[in-house]
Order: C-alpha cells, then sequence, then structure tokens
C-alpha cells in the first residue's frame, strides 16, 4: 500500500481532533459544574481520559479493515482528481468575490428602499 502514509497522517489528525474536542469538553464540564471538582481523581481523569480516547480510535481505525480498504479507496480516488491551476483559481475567486458584492449592493438598495416606504406607512 503506497497509500499507507497517508491514511495514518488522517488517522492521527482524528485521533488529534477527537483529543482535543473531549479535552475541552472535560474542561467545560469542570469549570461549569462544581460537584464535579470535588473528586479528587478529577485531573487525573481530565488528562488521561482525552488521550486514552484518541489512541482508542486511532487503534481502532487502524485495525479496522474496512476502514482501511475504504480510505485506501478514498486516497486513490484523490489522486486521480484534476486540480486546478492557481491562476483559474484565482480567476474564479475573483468572480465569485465580484458577483457577491453586486448581489450585496442589491439587497441593501432593496432594504433602503423598503426600510424607507415602511417608515413612510407607518408614520402616515
Amino acid at each position: 500500500m503506497d497509500n499507507r502514509k497517508i491514511i495514518l497522517a488522517f488517522y492521527m489528525v482524528c485521533s488529534a481532533v477527537l483529543w482535543f474536542l473531549s479535552r475541552s469538553f472535560l474542561d467545560w464540564l469542570y469549570h461549569t459544574f462544581y460537584a464535579i471538582r470535588r473528586y479528587a481523581a478529577v485531573g487525573t481523569i481530565r488528562e488521561l481520559l482525552p488521550v486514552v480516547l484518541g489512541a482508542v480510535l486511532f487503534g481502532i481505525l487502524f485495525k479496522h479493515p474496512k476502514v482501511n480498504t475504504v480510505m485506501d479507496e478514498v486516497v486513490s480516488e484523490l489522486k486521480k482528481v484534476t486540480w486546478p491551476s492557481r491562476d483559474d483559481v484565482v480567476k474564479s475567486t475573483t468572480v465569485v468575490i465580484i458577483c457577491i458584492m453586486i448581489a450585496s449592493f442589491i439587497l441593501a438598495g432593496f432594504d433602503l428602499i423598503w426600510g424607507k416606504v415602511i417608515t413612510y406607512l407607518l408614520h402616515t
């Protein structure tokens, strides 16, 4: 498998995201609920549980044959994608930004007109 390094990097990123989210959630619980702070082992749990969850997720992803097959197929398909050049991306982005600005000005004009109409109707 020549895609193995990419797949392992993806598994590590998934594990790191789970670690970060579980760590943030446990910190939120710790700072939100005073009763949790009374337990002696809460500090150890706050530090150890996210690491364990991340390691378990990595192990599950690494050992599961169906996940590995799907990820190998995904990486193979992504290698077949024709990515746009930098010039194409710049041109497309410029067109999108200009269209958004035009639409914003049109909507702002309609908003001003309707605001004046409603103000006129309410004051008469």
